[in-house]
């Protein structure tokens, strides 16, 4: 693999800075005995960690203060003896559109038991499908998000929906601080399965994993090596797959314009897996080669943005290549395939399956080595990882070009990839899977964090994570996360939060103070008590309307204004007035002041955040439950 460049380890060390000061603010919070701003910070970490690559796939520190925090000096045991036939599946948002959701009704479906869900921070509407799977398993529906806001009572529902399974499975967004918390409430539970969908990626929750059910064994090498979680706790269950059913083939045909001799491969998949990576071309390449050395191959790319690559195909290949964009129900373009062109440079597996499962053959390119950082985005499920694959752009072409050629090997080819697959992703072999996952979480004793160790830095895969889509990587403000926490980041965060980004800056904070505040004599007052009582802190007020160049009536408005709170212009504190906006050369709070007592609010909690002050983040040491 390539050495990252120096640019992507410069944005890679600032996007770890910035994690860090969101952890840190979450044991600040730990400090505090404040559970419940603990739980947020947490969770705005861990959303950040997961979009934006920072060194990390698990982050053990975190997870033991929340851990500490809710358990205190109790302890957590496992009831494997439980046999109400319920299983509880907890989802954090469920989506009409979305691969973990079809997984977690596809899930229930398959399974003999009553299943209930609970969804712990769902902000959408709930798609009708999973609610037609709970029902017709006899089970229901909990939104915790539409009846409990903070996010303590939610995990304390949460732990009390738990007594009513045999055992607890986790489809949780990588974020889902409720989950992690839930599971580690001091007394007795049900054993705990997490569903690892988000295998590639950072995630919290490895101490509320009794059981890891990873979906393929290529997860394997990251659960045990960058995210800490025991050998002995990490079993595989293929995803369940169903075929997508779906009789709008040919009209999609006639609409495309597809012409009627053509042989068409199709792909779904997300633009980004499409899109030239380490080094790697993207999409079009493959399919210009494609294209070049089969004659009768057309291909539509349901996911793939319109864009001048693909433009520059159509028009070389005229009605013989598609991108269709992303489309809510991708069941036609399935049935209107002759072969399932999987994604590259990363491979789509969830509807690599659901192409199989239908008869079609596999097309793939897979030429990462197995030492290469980003190998596991082009590992094959179960059923799948034992056909061929192609290991260069030139192999899948004549592979492709074969089965284009011949009706027959298309034929058995579709029929080898769809009994592979659904001899382990439905029926009888998927069903004795789940049971033994069941009877395997039922043996392990609670996980205890105390009895893990530290989460690995890898830079080499950060930067590899940060190299997707080819683009050159920037940083993020975590502010720009916090969308999964809605109203609860509160005042309390923001001002922590923004103190904790700008206290090295080493600049004072300028605030530009709105129009009229000389007739606002009680707000500015207070706000020229807070300007004296911190240093770090510029008011630029502007000057009064039809003043003179010298700010004449402005500067005896101001000094009348001072002398109440016993002070002059020449010991108040950093007060300027300025006939226009003062240059951005300090730090500055966006736009102007409102005159509003919530407006200085902020202002004095942002000047009093403990965040000014920089502290060492460790493990968060043994002590009893924080008060909620």
């Amino acid at each position: 693999m390539p050495r990252p460049s120096q640019h992507t380890a410069t944005i890679l060390a600032e996007n770890r800075r910035r994690y860090e000061l969101v952890v840190e603010m979450a044991c600040r919070y730990a400090e505090q005995g404040d559970v419940e701003h603990l739980l947020r910070a947490g969770l705005l970490a861990a959303n950040y960690a997961w979009t934006v690559p920072v060194g990390l796939l698990s982050d053990l520190r975190l997870e033991r203060t929340v851990v500490h925090a809710v358990r205190g000096s109790g302890t957590v045991t496992v009831d494997g003896g439980r046999r109400t036939r319920r299983v509880l599946h907890v989802l954090s948002e469920a989506y009409s559109v979305g691969g973990h959701t079809r997984l977690a009704w596809r899930w229930m479906a398959r399974d003999p038991r009553t299943s209930d869900v609970v969804l712990t921070n769902q902000h959408g509407p709930v798609p009708e499908r999973l609610v037609e799977s709970v029902r017709a398993s006899g089970g229901e529906l909990f939104d915790l998000r539409a009846t409990v806001q903070p996010l303590v009572d939610r995990a304390h529902a949460l732990r009390e929906l738990m007594g009513r399974a045999d055992v607890v499975v986790l489809h949780v967004h990588p974020y889902d601080v409720v989950a992690l918390a839930a599971v580690n409430l001091p007394g007795s539970r049900p054993p705990v399965v997490y569903e690892n969908h988000a295998d590639l990626t950072f995630w919290l929750g490895v101490a509320g994993a009794d059981l890891l059910c990873d979906l393929r064994s290529a997860a394997h090498g990251l659960d045990v090596g960058l995210r800490g979680v025991p050998d002995g706790r990490i079993a595989v269950l293929p995803m369940p797959i169903e075929a997508l059913p779906s009789s709008a083939g040919e009209g999609l045909r006639r609409q495309l314009g597809i012409r009627p001799d053509s042989v068409v491969a199709v792909t779904v998949s997300a633009d980004w897996k499409m899109a030239p990576s380490w080094g790697r071309a993207g999409m079009h390449r493959v399919v210009d080669r494609l294209l070049h050395l089969c004659p009768q191959l057309t291909v539509v790319l349901v996911g793939a943005s319109p864009n001048a690559d693909w433009a520059r195909l159509a028009k070389r290949y005229p009605r013989r290549v598609f991108p269709v964009g992303r489309v809510p129900d991708p069941a036609p373009y399935f049935d209107l395939a002759d072969i399932y062109l999987d994604s590259y440079p990363m491979r789509s597996c969830t509807s690599a399956l659901e192409g199989a499962v239908l008869g079609l053959p596999v097309a793939a390119l897979a030429d990462l080595p197995v030492t290469h950082a980003a190998y596991g985005f082009q590992a094959a499920s179960p059923g799948l990882d034992g056909l061929p694959v192609a290991t260069s752009a030139e192999k899948l072409a004549v592979a492709v070009r074969r089965l284009a050629l011949d009706a027959g090997a298309r034929h058995e080819r579709g029929l080898e990839a769809r009994d592979a697959v659904l001899s382990q992703h439905d029926g009888p072999g998927w069903l004795d899977g789940a049971e033994a996952l069941y009877e395997r979480a039922r043996a392990v004793p609670a996980m205890d964090v105390d009895d893990l160790g530290e989460s690995p830095t890898d830079e080499a895969y950060g930067a590899m994570l940060l190299e997707i889509g080819g683009a050159a990587p920037v940083t993020h403000d975590p502010r720009q996360f916090t969308g999964p926490l809605g109203d609860l980041f509160d005042p309390t965060m923001e001002m922590d939060l923004l103190a904790a980004l700008l206290r090295g800056e080493g600049s004072p904070i300028q605030v530009r103070i709105a129009p009229t505040w000389q007739d606002r004599a009680a707000w500015t007052t207070r706000l020229l008590a807070i300007a004296a009582e911190h240093p770090r802190l510029t008011v630029s007020l502007p000057f009064l309307p039809d003043d003179d160049a010298r700010g004449t009536r402005s500067v005896a408005r101001l000094t009348e204004l001072l002398a109440a709170v016993g002070q002059t212009t020449e010991d108040c504190g950093d007060i300027r007035l300025e006939t226009t906006m003062p240059s951005r050369g300090a730090l500055s709070l966006n736009g102007e002041l409102s005159l509003t007592d919530d407006a200085l609010d902020r202002l004095q909690a942002l000047l009093a955040s403990p965040l000014w002050e920089r502290k060492e983040v460790s493990a968060a040491p043994e002590r009893e439950p924080l008060a909620v």
